[in-house]
């Protein structure tokens, strides 16, 4: 089983800090969080007019987007087998951290919107991968088979090389190479132990 595993625990959220070699905190990530508005709007745009994703008006006005789409798996009597699939995101990314807000992020990302179309429809990865870049630990691509849990706090390094120059428009160049010898290394990059 795979999922999106969605926490603002501090210590994972350290732990990943320290694999990828990154000061993490509140204040640090709006800058980035910032400049990757233009690269998520891309990406929701993308979903919209090629991917059945439909933009729903602003119900606040702390949200950079919300968008949704209907389920892609039906019953035999046509019914959808899950609730219609969400995705909004934050305008600035110490929302995430909000515990008064933390429930609707875990609605958000434990959805059956990512597992469902993760490996289907590309901007939903690349919104998935570039959050991870952003906040490692935050988002954990988990796979849970034969009493273990795996967990992937990074993107894939291939991904991270062909997103090099947005990566580097975000986050200097500086911070890039860091991140993908952290996305090139298993030891870093994943995280296993037994099944909680």
């Amino acid at each position: 089983m795979l999922l999106v595993e969605f926490s603002t625990d501090v210590i994972q959220l350290n732990e990943w800090s320290r694999r990828v070699g990154v000061a993490l905190s509140v204040d640090s990530l709006g800058t980035p969080y910032a400049r990757a508005h233009r690269h998520l709007l891309r990406q929701k745009k993308l979903l919209v007019e090629h991917h059945g994703f439909r933009e729903l008006p602003p119900s606040d006005p702390r949200l950079l987007f919300t968008i949704e789409c209907q389920p892609p798996h039906r019953s035999s009597n046509g019914l959808p087998r899950s609730p219609t699939m969400k995705l909004e995101l934050p305008v600035h990314a110490s929302s995430f951290f909000s515990p008064e807000r933390r429930i609707q992020w875990q609605m958000v990302f434990h959805s059956a919107l990512w597992p469902s179309l993760r490996h289907v429809v590309q901007p939903v990865d690349d919104i998935l991968y570039l959050l991870q870049c952003l906040m490692p630990g935050l988002l954990l691509l988990v796979q849970v088979e034969g009493g273990w849990r795996t967990a992937r706090g990074l993107p894939p390094p291939d991904w991270i090389n062909i997103n090099k120059s947005m990566l580097v428009e975000i986050f200097g160049s500086d911070h890039y190479p860091g991140l993908y010898k952290a996305a090139s290394d298993p030891k870093l990059a994943f995280i296993t132990a037994p099944e909680r």
